[in-house]
């Protein structure tokens, strides 16, 4: 599979350890921001602050556009949440974009709204479970080969 991973931006090292286990199971990540953005416009180790949306709307726009891309690129979704999950929500953006692609969703954490209700949308409280669950995914197809 090749997967966007969503959640918070500062979780971005949690999202990169969440990609090496995923590579183990043999999936590709394309979500860019997880590595801070470093590699489309330099050190950008926090999220666009509100002066930065404001004043700086073209590298923030790029940002969004690469995440769009990444998002386009995949046919999973991966959206992490918590119990105290800020509050700009970008995340829950990307979930509905790809909730309107038709990707696979996968919820990773508490429900937080109607849309992470809907039948398609399978949750795990944690990543771990999830994790779990994709070895098995990965042992039935290799055995099917």
């Amino acid at each position: 599979m090749k997967i966007y991973l969503a959640a918070r931006y500062s979780r971005h090292d949690e999202m990169q350890g969440v990609r090496d286990v995923l590579r183990v199971l043999g999936h590709a990540v394309t979500s860019r921001w997880i590595d801070c953005h470093t590699d489309i416009v330099g050190e950008h180790g926090v999220s666009c602050t509100p002066e930065q949306l404001n004043e700086d709307t073209a590298n923030c726009a790029m940002l969004a556009m690469h995440d769009l891309s990444d998002i386009d690129d995949a046919d999973t979704m991966i959206s992490f949440t918590a119990e105290q999950d800020g509050t700009k929500g970008g995340r829950h953006v990307e979930f509905g974009i790809g909730l309107a692609m038709g990707k696979r969703m996968i919820l990773v954490g508490p429900r937080q709204h109607v849309f992470h209700t809907l039948p398609e949308v399978e949750h795990y409280p944690s990543w771990w479970g999830l994790a779990y669950a994709l070895a098995g995914e990965r042992d039935a197809m290799d055995a099917l080969l």
